[in-house]
């Protein structure tokens, strides 16, 4: 849901993400107590400082994954499509229109905006199957989010998912309240979490909270509900697909790769051309791995009433609005029943 930020009048109002936020509990504030509770899962706070949100880009061609061609022309329906799908497509004729991209290794190919943004959706669909067919996974999850109209300290959550046989989260906080813990499984029936505060508060017997509560969207963005990299994916794919049936309106193009997490990543770069076309959007930036094709950083922006007198890296600043990342994802994790239970004794809920 959108959320204004009054204390802000000069930035957009009513903010909200095109992704993911994983979701932290706010029963009560700080307390930097150092001992965790369910300390089974190590420590890791900071994230990889190898990539930054406002460094200066240069547009540049956009590469093709293995057996995509792309159909010429402009608009929606001149797409990424299947080698099979483009057998008679004669893409060599065609035309370059001025400022669009022509892909890597494929002279005379052409991408438009749009077909820009199409990319970046087959390449998140792409990940989406991957990611379907994991049992379960662990991950840190890094996020820096504003809130009606304040920007929250960075967080680093330790994340278990599990998608089968049903979806299950537990959360454990590496700064801030550390220690703090959250679980929820599906296969709850009440639909509640639990939590278990960290620090000094890591005495309190645990609370069930409803994800879906004012407490916990006064927290996060979006539920724990969904959350993780395949939740993020479908935020992602969301808000893509509405650029797409649009059509007009929005500018993607490609960055040089970088190494995020000693991952290679694809790099785009989002802008829209005015409020009418995002009402909080103005700019964003996603990293998506170049191997497992899925988003490893998402960089938010929205809009300032008055930019005459800021740079382009000032403006950034002053209107982030979201950042999110996934560092140290394991997919060999095997995890057990018990990682997702109250049982679990190193948990203490």
């Amino acid at each position: 849901m959108p959320r204004s930020n009054p204390s802000i009048p000069s930035l957009g109002r009513n903010t909200f993400a095109a992704s993911i936020a994983l979701f932290s509990v706010g029963i009560l504030y700080s307390s930097f107590d150092p001992v965790p509770a369910g300390d089974d899962i190590s420590v890791q706070a900071d994230v990889p400082t190898s990539y930054s949100a406002y460094a200066s880009y240069d547009e540049t061609s956009v590469p093709l994954p293995a057996g995509v061609k792309i159909t010429p022309g402009e608009g929606v329906e001149a797409v990424a499509t299947t080698a099979a799908e483009a057998d008679d497509t004669t893409a060599d004729t065609a035309e370059t229109a001025p400022g669009a991209q022509t892909a890597s290794g494929n002279a005379g190919n052409v991408l438009s905006n749009m077909e820009t943004i199409k990319f970046c959706v087959l390449l998140l669909q792409d990940g989406a199957r991957y990611m379907n067919g994991l049992k379960d996974y662990t991950a840190h999850f890094h996020k820096e989010e504003r809130i009606d109209g304040d920007l929250q300290a960075p967080q680093t959550i330790a994340l278990k998912v599990q998608h089968k046989p049903h979806f299950a989260v537990y959360m454990n906080w590496q700064n801030g309240e550390r220690g703090r813990q959250v679980l929820f499984s599906e296969d709850y029936e009440d639909g509640n979490m639990v939590v278990k505060l960290g620090g000094m508060k890591r005495f309190l017997p645990a609370v069930k909270v409803d994800p879906h509560c004012s407490l916990a969207k006064a927290e996060s963005r979006y539920p724990i509900t969904q959350a993780g990299v395949l939740g993020m994916i479908n935020q992602i794919v969301e808000h893509r697909q509405r650029d797409l049936k649009r059509g007009h309106g929005v500018s993607c193009v490609r960055l040089p790769n970088v190494v995020f997490d000693e991952k290679d990543c694809y790099r785009f770069v989002l802008t829209y051309e005015d409020r009418q076309f995002s009402d909080v959007y103005r700019k964003s930036i996603m990293m998506i791995d170049a191997e497992l094709h899925i988003p490893l950083m998402i960089t938010n922006f929205t809009w300032a009433t008055d930019a005459e007198n800021l740079s382009e890296e000032e403006l950034d600043k002053a209107t982030l609005i979201e950042n999110y990342s996934f560092t140290r994802l394991n997919t060999k994790t095997e995890l057990a029943a018990q990682d997702f239970s109250r049982d679990n004794p190193s948990y203490r809920m």
